[in-house]
């Protein structure tokens, strides 16, 4: 919380216990009582208000605490014991703190400190302690709605984070020298081998098809995502001809979620920086494998790594937005991490927690 944010707060707890010392005040003013007798206004509101102003200090410290010990999952009944020794200090301290004000103004008379909580406690404590439940309630409200508010504008930012990994991948596919390259290869092997030919037209389609009609989920099953970046590896497999080989991964995945369109720009960044750059034979294997509560991604090329003259690799606006959404996701129980092998290639690593799939 910022210094100013704190000060309004304090302001607006002041303000607050200053209506019932107002009301308090209006009420001995319009009704006499003999509880203020030969008062004036101006005592009968300064009385009021040293009364309630030890309220305004209570709420002070019960939210203080209450910032320090908060009602979680699995901290419930130490939050609670808590909070019940501290309402019992509020309610024996508020009553102290009436009966001196009562005995300075001569609205009470002075009496033995045992005498004076135990008649407090018979006429204010079930009130006091209302009133102390009421301070926890609010806190705890406001908090939640506080809590509230940053999920749903964590869930702004996570939606348009998905709609800028999606557009990146359709301005990805829809690059003039990627629709460039795919129709070149299709032209060149019209005539050779038509069959591969169409399919490579069909498996374009599949893939501009897939991202355009993919849903506003921001996690999908690993399997799903491994399938979209095969047909995109597919149709870089055409243009490379013999240059490019993929592998892996062999055999089942684990099930669980995984953010979409995560492995797309790792395997453009591996084909642009990686095989691109090379003018022999490469290849980009994918691996998956679970350790414990954490599923790792591997995206690895055999190019000249991240040290190759003209290579910006971990600098893209790709890798960066999607380290953003990693962090949003999943906070630090979420990384990417690239790792270099000078002459040999890079591998990008995408650690994961695992997220069941549902049903």
């Amino acid at each position: 919380m910022t210094p100013a944010h704190e000060w309004r707060r304090r302001g607006a707890l002041l303000l607050f216990w200053l209506v019932p010392a107002l009301m308090g005040t209006l009420g001995f003013v319009l009704v006499p009582s003999r509880l203020n007798p030969g008062l004036s206004v101006a005592g009968i509101l300064g009385s009021q208000l040293l009364m309630w102003s030890g309220w305004a200090a209570w709420t002070a410290l019960t939210w203080w605490v209450g910032d320090q010990v908060r009602f979680r999952s699995g901290a419930w009944l130490r939050a609670a014991l808590v909070h019940l020794l501290l309402g019992a200090v509020v309610v024996v301290g508020q009553i102290l703190v009436q009966a001196e004000v009562g005995v300075a103004f001569g609205i009470a008379e002075p009496r033995h400190l045992d005498s004076t909580i135990v008649i407090g406690i018979r006429s204010y404590g079930d009130v006091f302690t209302v009133i102390y439940c009421a301070i926890v309630v609010a806190q705890q409200a406001l908090r939640w709605y506080a809590d509230w508010q940053q999920e749903k504008v964590r869930a702004a930012r996570l939606g348009a984070d998905l709609v800028q990994a999606q557009l990146r991948t359709l301005q990805a596919q829809l690059n003039p020298h990627f629709l460039f390259n795919a129709l070149n290869s299709v032209v060149t092997l019209i005539g050779r081998d038509p069959a591969l030919a169409q399919r490579t037209v069909v498996q374009l389609a599949d893939l501009l098809r897939a991202t355009l009609r993919a849903s506003d989920a921001q996690e999908v099953p690993l399997a799903q995502e491994l399938e979209f970046t095969r047909r995109y590896l597919a149709l870089e497999q055409v243009r490379f001809a013999d240059r490019l080989t993929v592998h892996g991964p062999d055999g089942p995945v684990p099930a669980t979620l995984v953010p979409a369109f995560a492995l797309q720009p790792l395997v453009e960044n591996a084909i642009q920086h990686g095989i691109a750059r090379q003018a022999g034979p490469g290849a980009i294997t994918l691996a998956v494998s679970r350790d414990g509560d954490t599923v790792l991604l591997r995206v690895s090329d055999t190019g000249p790594g991240l040290a190759a003259p003209g290579t910006s690799r971990g600098a893209g606006t790709g890798l960066a937005n999607l380290r953003s959404r990693l962090e949003r996701l999943h906070g630090p129980a979420a990384s990417l991490t690239l790792r270099d092998f000078p002459g040999r290639g890079v591998e990008a690593e995408l650690r994961l927690p695992v997220r069941a799939v549902p049903d």
